[in-house]
């Protein structure tokens, strides 16, 4: 009984959060180091033409999905951002830095969902 409730709550908490379903997103892929030619660019065309399918989500469910993001910044409003890099910073030629960038409102859901350079 002494390990019960414990268990219980661990189980109850991870049932709270689902990571968003979207078609063709290959997560393995997403997690995988950037280079020249290999970058999160077409994954992250998937995420932006399937947004629906993640706006009103929380943060939590977006780093299920996604991952830690590589940078995230809180602005006015309670409004935050997470940016997660798509192409390498450097190094590559004719190479245009880009990156996915996923806007919540101040009650931590998803509003935007955009590729910006």
């Amino acid at each position: 009984m002494k390990y019960f409730f414990p268990l219980l709550l661990v189980f109850l908490l991870s049932a709270c959060y689902s990571i968003p379903k979207i078609e063709g997103f290959d997560k393995v892929a997403w997690g995988s180091e950037l280079s020249c030619n290999a970058n999160r660019l077409s994954d992250a065309q998937l995420l932006v033409s399937q947004q629906d399918k993640l706006l009103g989500e929380g943060q939590a469910e977006i780093k299920l999905l996604l991952g830690a993001p590589d940078e995230h910044e809180l602005y006015n409003r309670n409004q935050k951002f997470f940016y997660y890099n798509l192409t390498p910073s450097s190094g590559c030629e004719n190479g245009t830095f880009r990156r996915l960038s996923v806007k919540f409102d101040a009650l931590d859901r998803v509003k935007e969902v955009m590729i910006i350079e």
